[in-house]
């Protein structure tokens, strides 16, 4: 029987978000089907699109797309193709009349590429703090401007899209976002995730959507590198910072058993940290104790790990200038 070291690496956020500092942003979107695939080329995230619709949701539920016929390219294969050549299936085959045995069949089809847009407000409360925008699934790819910039793309199909929008201006902005639904990366014809044989091949954002203030000083990924013979583990974590200058604080590592009895809690190590604008990675050896318990398959022990980053509390200069964020942002924990 072999023994390990088990531990999950995490970053818990430290400033906790009230109802007041996240917008919900469902609700009328304007939209467009891009068919010639020219919206980038037009740079469509300059103006306003021409229809509207709800979100979240799908174009093609609320009556957007094409109508069902005997020539649609469904995203999946079709095997018995007697439905095409057998005269029982003929009257289902007839324009106004059409019935695919193979699937639910939806009211209307589109695969291809379509904009949502809308105005978002970024309160004076958000000054000096990051917007991020969360698209719960979408399907499948996105594409996300803010105003007349290129914010970046994503494509999965298990996870939220979470885009970083930056330090915004206080004030009226334009979210513009492109969603494609066709095979963006081969997985299969029939994959369940992106073919018509399950859910269906819909456009759209079918669950949360929203705008949250981040800090602009993070913990940006946890890396853990346990070692079962010193019982200790190597942490590596990445910070970064878009507040412009070079700031300190300390960074504390902290580990505790969530499923063993009885519970186990490591000392914490706390290191100081200087995060500069291009970011900085740390490095933390962190001996967990002797009393750490070590998991096996009869004895699944498991071990939760936190980083938290807290600006260094300081005496505030008598000149006006700030001289970094450990001033500006005293006493946040990030």
């Amino acid at each position: 029987m072999r023994t390990f070291l088990m531990l999950l690496g995490i970053m818990i956020p430290a400033i906790g978000l009230s109802a007041e500092s996240l917008q919900d942003l469902s609700g009328a979107w304007a939209f467009q089907l891009d068919r010639n695939d020219e919206g980038v080329t037009a740079e469509w995230f300059k103006r306003p699109l021409d229809g509207q619709l709800e979100l979240p949701g799908s174009l093609q539920a609320q009556g957007f797309g094409d109508d069902v016929s005997v020539s649609t390219q469904w995203t999946g294969d079709i095997v018995d193709r007697s439905y095409f050549t057998s005269r029982r299936y003929e009257p289902y085959r007839k324009p106004g009349n059409i019935k695919y045995p193979c699937w639910l069949q939806p009211d209307k089809y589109y695969a291809g590429a379509a904009w949502y847009q809308r105005e978002i407000e970024v309160p004076g409360a958000w000054q000096r703090q990051r917007s991020i925008l969360t698209l719960e699934r979408p399907h499948w790819e996105t594409r996300v401007w803010i105003d007349e910039r290129a914010v970046g793309s994503n494509d999965s199909l298990s996870t939220p899209h979470v885009y970083d929008l930056g330090a915004l201006a206080p004030g009226k902005h334009r979210l513009t976002i492109r969603v494609d639904n066709r095979m963006i990366v081969n997985v299969g014809p029939n994959s369940h995730s992106v073919s018509d044989h399950t859910q269906g091949n819909w456009n759209g954002i079918a669950g949360r959507l929203s705008l949250v203030p981040r800090a602009p000083v993070w913990v940006d990924d946890v890396q853990v590198y346990p070692n079962s013979g010193s019982k200790s583990a190597r942490v590596v974590v990445r910070l970064e910072s878009v507040s412009g200058t070079t700031g300190r604080g300390t960074l504390t590592v902290s580990a505790k058993a969530f499923n063993v009895k009885p519970s186990f809690e490591a000392a914490a190590k706390s290191v100081d940290v200087e995060v500069t604008p291009e970011g900085t990675s740390v490095e933390v050896d962190y001996p967990l104790g002797a009393a750490v318990p070590m998991w096996d398959e009869f004895s699944p022990a498991l071990i939760r790990l936190t980083a938290t980053l807290k600006a260094r509390t300081a005496t505030p200069p008598r000149c006006r200038r700030s001289t970094g964020w450990w001033w500006v942002l005293k006493g946040l924990r990030f």
